[in-house]
């Protein structure tokens, strides 16, 4: 009987090793290649497309281009962060003059409605932090307006990792 329960000691101890030495994935999320959607957007865009360096090495789980009726283009990559937490990258191009109030619009859908939270500057840029409700999930975004191409971090990542993910954008090379 001591036998039975030293191995069943010896089962707990090792499902409790395997269960916290080895990470989790989530089941059911698919990643893609976002690295073909930024260089296709770069080659079509009228605004400086920004993107990570493939060494950041958050796995991608959304990336697309979205054609707008006023002429603009949208492009968006989702990743996760280390800790599984969601992280994007939204750029709107320069919009025309008669749409200053979409821009508007669009950041404040993007961000579920944030509310200035303060500036910060990142890799030399100034950086608008916002902050929505927390309801359904903490939503944290930073918006930086350069010469009218509106570019957004957001999602429920810590104020690190999206900051992080800002810092590491870099002018995507057509080719």
């Amino acid at each position: 009987m001591d036998m039975v329960r030293s191995m069943g000691l010896v089962a707990v101890v090792l499902l409790a090793w395997l269960w916290i030495a080895h990470p989790r994935t989530p089941e059911g999320i698919r990643t893609v290649e976002w690295q073909p959607v930024a260089h296709a957007v770069a080659a079509v865009a009228a605004y400086e497309v920004l993107a990570p360096p493939e060494a950041l090495g958050w796995p991608a789980t959304s990336a697309r281009v979205e054609p707008q009726p006023d002429g603009t283009v949208i492009w968006r990559v989702g990743f996760l962060d280390p800790e599984q937490d969601y992280a994007a990258l939204l750029q709107r191009g320069v919009l025309p003059e008669q749409s200053v109030g979409t821009a508007r619009d669009w950041v404040a859908q993007e961000t579920r409605q944030g509310e200035a939270a303060g500036t910060v500057e990142i890799g030399g840029q100034t950086w608008t932090r916002l902050e929505a409700a927390p309801a359904p999930d903490e939503r944290r975004s930073l918006v930086m307006d350069q010469a009218g191409t509106v570019t957004v971090v957001t999602g429920s990542a810590g104020w690190n990792e999206l900051e992080h993910l800002a810092g590491s954008l870099r002018p995507v090379t057509q080719g």
